[in-house]
């Protein structure tokens, strides 16, 4: 799955609105969503969780105009990968107009 997100935010703050992309959709989804791990690494950030018990890792790539969202879905979640993209690309627009309005 890959997910490409248009910004125009500084580089600097679409890296810090993209680290909460995913605890806002664990809280959203609780009953879902769970086990998430992250690791931001320059403008780079790796993810891992679980959604309905399927493990799911990936990494989000920061540019300077765009957020790029790289996972390999296991073959189980593969039936719903029209609502997990709808829901994170949702979330992540939702995130990142915020921020903006926040500058």
């Amino acid at each position: 799955m890959k997910l490409i997100l248009n910004h125009n935010l500084p580089q600097e703050k679409a890296i810090s609105c993209a680290e909460k992309i995913f605890s806002e959709l664990s809280v959203k989804f609780k009953d879902e969503f769970s086990d998430l791990k992250q690791e931001t690494d320059g403008n780079k950030i790796l993810f891992s969780f679980k959604i309905k018990g399927m493990n799911i890792s990936g990494k989000m790539t920061v540019e300077e105009n765009e957020v790029i969202l790289e996972s390999k879905l296991p073959f189980a979640a593969r039936i719903f990968k029209g609502i997990i993209e709808e829901k994170i690309k949702e979330n992540a627009n939702k995130m990142l107009e915020e921020c903006k309005n926040k500058l």
